[in-house]
């Protein structure tokens, strides 16, 4: 009877103690981190650089944690046994789900779901391109979003459509996989600044979104750089808010005529139904290509 509470009848165990392994491994790891590993780069200049370029530190700490965490639950609780392949694999992060084909869908996906939205919003006037003061070159603007959001998104994807996704979609199936992680994902960005109730059902979408990219291209990378992408083109082509955080506006920036339900407002164009038409269009493309299907 205890043995059934802990493990299925074959043999694997259950996903909340799994989940459960994961995340105490992660914090260790995060504790360790910071109580010992951080104190002795602090007396180097590497702090100083980092802080200098805007390289978040305590982001390039979690992803440390999540993927030692990730290897950790793989190879104890788990049990895979047969090598480095075969840990990440499953979670898609073995070698292979770095090939040209996901990284360029996963580009492709993330760049174009919000990039035409919001083109054709500014052709309709819903959205405009308004003058600023360039206090620094566009490119030290682009520089300072890429070094800021490029960890912000591989910590939130390996966080939500790594091991945890997998670990449900073994549990319970893909499409409950695929609900739960973009309601956590969902409920985080609560955290953000101004978040609504539209703000946060569109974070819920673009959970499916990201964990549709995931799904389909088999790799955990392709999902990072559609993130990632989203991200930069709101940040750096744009220069509007991304997720309702403000990043630099060096000689232009993005200004809202709404309607807000359309053009998200101050959230950035993510939070209106415009950016919502073009995940779920992205999202009908990949699952309907059997080029980018995939089974881990």
């Amino acid at each position: 009877m205890l043995k059934a509470f802990f493990a299925r009848p074959d043999g694997v165990v259950r996903a909340p103690w799994r989940l459960l392994f994961f995340f105490l491994a992660t914090t260790c790891a995060s504790l360790l981190i910071a109580g010992l590993v951080y104190p002795v780069i602090e007396a180097t200049p590497i702090v100083a650089f980092a802080r200098r370029i805007s390289l978040p530190l305590d982001q390039i700490a979690a992803i440390l944690a999540l993927l030692f965490g990730t290897y950790a639950a793989r190879r104890i609780i788990d049990g895979e046994r047969s090598g480095a392949r075969a840990v990440w694999t499953p979670i898609g992060l073995a070698m292979p789900a770095l090939g040209w084909r996901a990284l360029l869908i996963g580009l492709a996906a993330g760049s174009l779901a919000i990039l035409v939205p919001s083109v054709l919003l500014i052709a309709a006037g819903r959205l405009a391109i308004e003058a600023q003061p360039a206090l620094q070159p566009w490119s030290e603007g682009a520089r300072i979003a890429l070094f800021v959001l490029m960890p912000a998104a591989l910590v939130e994807e390996l966080a939500m459509r790594g091991y945890l996704l997998t670990t449900i979609r073994d549990a319970l199936g893909a499409p409950a996989a695929v609900a739960i992680t973009s309601v956590i994902f969902a409920m985080l960005h609560l955290f953000n600044p101004g978040p609504t109730l539209l703000s946060t059902a569109m974070v819920a979408l673009a959970g499916v979104f990201l964990a549709t990219v995931r799904l389909s291209t088999g790799s955990l990378y392709a999902a990072w750089i559609a993130h990632l992408a989203w991200n930069l083109v709101q940040a750096a082509v744009l220069h509007s808010a991304v997720s309702g955080l403000p990043l630099p506006t060096p000689g232009y920036r993005l200004a809202d005529n709404g309607p807000t339900w359309l053009t998200g407002g101050a959230w950035g164009p993510e939070g209106g139904l415009a950016a919502a038409a073009g995940m779920l269009i992205a999202c009908i493309l990949m699952a309907r290509t059997p080029l980018v299907r995939r089974t881990n």
